[in-house]
């Protein structure tokens, strides 16, 4: 890694940390300085003194500064090295996968509490491989003209078993009903392709995007947002929820080859 490309790292990091622009430009000026006096940095910077202060006490509230053990107008300022700047971001990240992690088990709860005023809001949670296959095959039932998906299909169908998809797309099929599939590549994206017309479907790939787990689909006035590691799935039926992620799925399949 070349010095542009570290530099580019360490600022990332701090942005992650939550330092304003002021207080990664003045720690990474201290970085290459070392102890020096407030006095000094705030000549190396050009920024007046009492400033300087502003931004040394904002560095001291995300733990990223020392002072030597001296008197207070002759002590010298310096910052932590970047491995704290790492063991913050470590300690940062380990929290919200905590949080992240709490969250994801109180979501049935917390959406049996939700209620949106004005509308005909129902939303209805899904967990367990019988339900997830129940609740798919009556997307046929309740489908009108077409149905779009938007996710990893390979995650979705290794879940559910390729068994199952075949007969579900019998089915589909059968009824007439045709879909558009927006899928990460995968070899599951890469075999869909190859029976598009004769299973009434339209498959595009999106590449260039993160890579993850979870889908979404959408049918009549309802979405159903897949999650198979759970496994979790949250049916909604809410025209403004539906519109807003129509648009999304619209906007990526023009985008999409």
């Amino acid at each position: 890694m070349d010095t542009g490309e570290a530099k580019q790292g360490l600022y990332n990091s701090l942005r992650e940390l939550g330092l304003s622009e002021a207080e990664i430009s003045l720690y990474s000026a201290s970085l290459t300085l070392g102890p020096v006096s407030i006095s000094e940095i705030a000549q190396y910077v050009k920024i007046s003194r009492p400033n300087v202060y502003k931004i040394i006490a904002g560095l001291e509230r995300h733990g990223l500064t020392k002072f030597t053990q001296q008197s207070r107008y002759s002590r010298k300022f310096s910052v932590e090295s970047p491995i704290v700047v790492l063991e913050k971001l470590r300690e940062k990240r380990e929290k919200m996968s905590r949080l992240d992690h709490d969250l994801v088990s109180t979501l049935p709860d917390l959406l049996t509490m939700y209620h949106q005023k004005e509308s005909d809001t129902k939303i209805k949670v899904i967990q367990g491989k019988e339900q997830y296959l129940k609740i798919y095959n009556e997307i046929i039932e309740q489908a009108e003209k077409e149905i779009q998906y938007f996710g990893s299909a390979e995650d979705f169908v290794n879940f559910i078993s390729p068994a199952a998809e075949a007969s579900w797309i019998k089915r589909r099929v059968k009824k007439g009903i045709n879909i558009k599939a927006l899928l990460l590549p995968s070899e599951t994206a890469a075999t869909f392709s190859l029976t598009d017309m004769a299973e009434l479907r339209e498959t595009k790939t999106l590449k260039g995007v993160w890579p993850f787990t979870s889908s979404f689909e959408l049918f009549s006035n309802k979405v159903i947002i897949w999650q198979p590691k759970a496994p979790l799935a949250i049916l909604i039926e809410d025209k403004f929820i539906v519109e807003m992620l129509r648009s999304i799925f619209e906007k990526f399949w023009e985008m999409a080859d």
